[in-house]
């Protein structure tokens, strides 16, 4: 795998975020890590980001949660299948039923509360 050509920059950016990548419009990536976090974990955001770059993800067609877990060298979920014809939308008794769902598929990392207030 090529990692497209890219520029790195120690940046100080909020707490909860170690690192991103950024397309720009000359077809090379800025890679931005976060300076509050120690050598390692900056090191390691890195690696991480460059995956991204080398598996061509900002031009890939799949779920984030998957390709979060490829950067991070884990087991992809297994994308769940489509459901019979006339079944496109899927149905949950309650709000943990969907939470559940998107746990197992890879999509959720919180409580679903975090997220927000449901519409009604």
């Amino acid at each position: 795998m090529r990692i497209p050509d890219h520029y790195v920059r120690v940046v100080e950016l909020p707490s909860a975020v170690r690192g991103v990548t950024v397309p720009n419009d000359d077809g090379t990536f800025s890679v931005y890590i976060n300076a509050l976090y120690d050598d390692e974990t900056q090191r390691e955001t890195l690696e991480h980001e460059l995956e991204h770059l080398a598996r061509d993800h900002f031009y890939a067609d799949a779920p984030v949660a998957r390709q979060e877990a490829e950067a991070s060298g884990k087991a992809p979920a297994p994308v769940p299948s489509l459901p019979p014809a006339g079944h496109a939308i899927r149905l949950y008794a309650g709000m943990k039923d969907l939470e559940n769902y998107l746990r197992r598929i890879g999509a959720l990392d919180k409580p679903i509360e975090e997220l927000g207030t449901p519409l009604r």
